[in-house]
């Protein structure tokens, strides 16, 4: 054990283009900022924002921004690693909330766990406004691998600053590497293998926002990007039957969930009045699932989206 108390670096990917996003992301550090447990540093990589951000992270304590052409949460998280000196990592979301205690939490958890490469608390969650949901926090089942259970998806999500990470495991498995969705789930998959990872209870540690303009609500973008990651499991669940059974469970819903995200995509170009958008997304989810769009599309929708794939 290292006789100095180990340092923990907060790490904030942002992408700020509205004046809603840059209050999101000034609530969010200030939640840094009330952490019972300074952290060593709090790093907010900038995403190519066409707002400026630096002025906004230059009022929180121990903050450095840091800048980088669009490219992605994940590779901006790799980049505020990278530019660290943190033992332990957690990273935050720009529209998420830690609660007072969790690096106080994390830390315990770390210290009672030794042994693991990672903890995760118990988060709550927000409406898009900030109003709190009814949402109550679940713990996996302890009688079951946690590999399984995550590739099943009967429990997630995990916020990324529901987590401490230590920086060593992070570097172990080469950090993240899917840049625009399921970046999270890849990287847990892959730390879980690595690694014993406690999920520990008692209040939640993070406040996790949902709101409509979630990146992981384009249907499109996250149908590629989890059949990516579940492509990389392919060879290790191969041959044993129970890791197998729960990678064709957490495929098959996260396929439904992503399908039906589609509808939503829809519904939400057209109101937009980004006719050509909402028709892209229609002929895909024809494409992915014709029973499905025979339910919920307008048939002339339809219609329009089959004359244009074919025109």
């Amino acid at each position: 054990m290292p006789d100095r108390a180990p340092r923990v670096s907060v790490v904030v990917a942002a992408f700020v283009a509205t004046a809603r996003q840059a209050r999101l992301l000034d609530e969010t550090l200030a939640t840094v900022d009330a952490q019972e447990h300074r952290p060593h540093e709090l790093l907010v990589v900038d995403d190519g924002s066409p707002l400026p951000v630096a002025p906004l992270v230059a009022r929180h304590a121990r903050a450095r921004c840091l800048r980088q052409d669009n490219a992605g949460p994940a590779v901006a998280r790799n980049v505020g690693v990278r530019e660290s000196a943190g033992d332990l990592l957690v990273f935050l979301d720009a529209d998420d909330h830690l609660h007072p205690h969790a690096l106080t939490a994390g830390l315990r958890a770390l210290d009672a766990r030794p042994e693991c490469v990672m903890v995760v608390g118990p988060r709550d969650e927000m409406c898009h406004d900030g109003r709190p949901t009814d949402f109550v926090p679940v713990l996996p089942p302890v009688d079951r691998d946690l590999y399984a259970v995550l590739l099943d998806f009967t429990w997630y999500v995990i916020p990324p600053s529901s987590c401490m990470v230590r920086r060593a495991a992070f570097d172990a498995v080469g950090g993240f590497r899917d840049p625009w969705g399921a970046d999270d789930l890849d990287f847990y998959l892959r730390v879980v293998r690595h690694g014993p990872v406690w999920c520990y209870g008692g209040p939640p540690v993070t406040r996790y926002r949902r709101y409509p303009e979630s990146s992981s609500r384009d249907g499109a973008r996250m149908l590629h990007s989890v059949r990516v990651v579940y492509e990389r499991q392919r060879p290790i669940v191969a041959g044993d039957p129970v890791l197998e059974a729960a990678f064709a469970r957490g495929l098959a819903r996260l396929t439904d969930i992503f399908q039906r995200a589609l509808i939503e995509n829809v519904a939400v170009r057209l109101a937009a009045g980004d006719r050509d958008a909402a028709l892209a997304s229609a002929r895909l989810l024809e494409q992915e699932n014709p029973a499905l769009a025979a339910a919920a599309l307008d048939p002339a929708l339809r219609r329009a989206a089959g004359a244009r794939a074919t025109g």
